[in-house]
């Protein structure tokens, strides 16, 4: 299995002044669903979108590190070339563009491609969310939060990607459409032999889905490992799970702790 994506001593700041990011590393080979964990402010959001380009439209750049893809050299290109790249980002806001229909949603993003396989792709994403094949004629505005993240997961899925940017995928959903969401990607990542990045706060969901996870604390990565590995990792356990030796406690008095324990 080869590696498809590296992300190397990835430094961050916004507006000129504000770190974000100090050092993420990170990899992602090629078929492999992985999954970035971490609290609240942690980086996430941040690595996803320095990844896809995004990063400029919030004010921020680059200041160190290097991002390739397959190869590529990807940090401080702008998202156009990143997404010709093979690169789609499903972001946590703007997911949808609400005055156009569940279908002009789809043709707007996939205007690039050729008739037949602009109708493949999209009758691919109706195959693997049905919910969306029924709503085709809905405005994207009055869907419910589960269609609105289906939507935004088939949009990115007919600009064709080799790899899929995924931002808090579980993010004020219902467990059942949670379940029903990661049940899809499951089989249209075996169909289209997508590589998924997700960024999810529910260590359950990221579990469940990935096969590898990284989790950040104050914009660098501090624990990586299997799913495996990391859900029976205790401090992993206690944070995101609640079910470890020292009962349920918040991220940050593990940090506390876990610092203070370096400095002893």
């Amino acid at each position: 299995m080869s590696t498809l994506l590296t992300v190397e001593n990835l430094h961050v700041s916004y507006q000129r002044a504000i770190t974000a990011l100090t050092g993420v590393s990170l990899s992602v080979d090629s078929g492999q669903i992985v999954a970035i964990l971490g609290a609240n402010g942690a980086g996430k959001t941040t690595t996803l979108r320095a990844i896809s380009g995004f990063i400029g439209l919030d004010n921020a750049r680059v200041t160190q590190g290097s991002i390739r893809f397959d190869g590529t050299e990807l940090a401080r290109r702008p998202p156009y070339q990143i997404t010709r790249q093979g690169i789609a980002l499903v972001p946590e806001r703007d997911k949808v563009f609400p005055n156009l229909s569940v279908h002009e949603n789809l043709e707007v993003v996939s205007s690039r491609s050729d008739g037949a396989e602009r109708a493949r792709l999209q009758d691919l994403v109706y195959t693997h969310f049905p919910r969306l094949g029924a709503l085709k004629k809905r405005e994207a505005g009055l869907l419910s939060g589960g269609e609105r993240q289906m939507l935004a997961l088939g949009s990115a899925i007919v600009c064709a990607p080799r790899l899929m940017l995924i931002d808090e995928l579980s993010l004020g959903l219902a467990p059942v459409i949670v379940e029903e969401i990661v049940e899809h990607l499951k089989s249209i990542r075996t169909d289209l032999g997508l590589t998924i990045l997700l960024v999810e706060q529910s260590a359950a969901v990221a579990f469940r889905l990935a096969e590898r996870a990284f989790v950040m604390e104050h914009g660098g990565v501090v624990l990586s490992g299997s799913s495996a590995e990391l859900e029976s990792n205790d401090a992993v356990r206690n944070a995101y799970l609640g079910t470890g030796s020292e009962g349920r406690r918040s991220y940050r008095d593990l940090a506390m702790a876990r610092d203070k324990e370096l400095k002893a």
